[in-house]
């Protein structure tokens, strides 16, 4: 098992992603883009251009407000349901600690052949092989 190599490839496949994601959100763009110029071309062509250009302002003005409470919304309901990951070790690296405080306590000669074959499997899993 080579961590490494597996951190490579799940490095590799996320820089795919985001750059098909970049790749997405510029096409996606451009045809708001379009879409805003043709909004405002349109009312152009009802009224005269300076109330044409507010009126199409104004609205991408309150698009960007209801993105950015609907956006902040999600995001607050994330954090809210996902503990952090620190907090999460920390209860790990506590219950392993008691763990091994107990094992050590009861039976001290079988807690140092099981940290000697942690210590083995440790070093098999983190060599680097080929």
């Amino acid at each position: 098992m080579n961590i490494s190599g597996r951190v490579n490839g799940v490095l590799r496949n996320a820089a795919l992603w985001a750059g098909l994601g970049t790749a997405i959100l510029f096409i996606a763009l451009a045809g708001l883009g379009f879409l805003i110029a043709g909004f405002y071309i349109w009312l152009a062509g009802q009224m005269a251009h300076a109330p044409a250009a507010a009126i199409t302002g104004g609205v991408l003005l309150l698009l960007s407000i209801a993105t950015a409470l609907i956006g902040g919304a999600v995001i607050r309901k994330t954090r809210a349901r996902h503990p952090s990951f620190i907090s999460e070790f920390g209860g790990t690296v506590g219950l392993a600690g008691r763990l091994v405080g107990l094992l050590v306590r009861k039976d001290p000669k079988k807690a140092l052949i099981l940290s000697a074959i942690a210590g083995a499997l440790l070093e098999y899993i983190t060599s680097e092989k080929k």
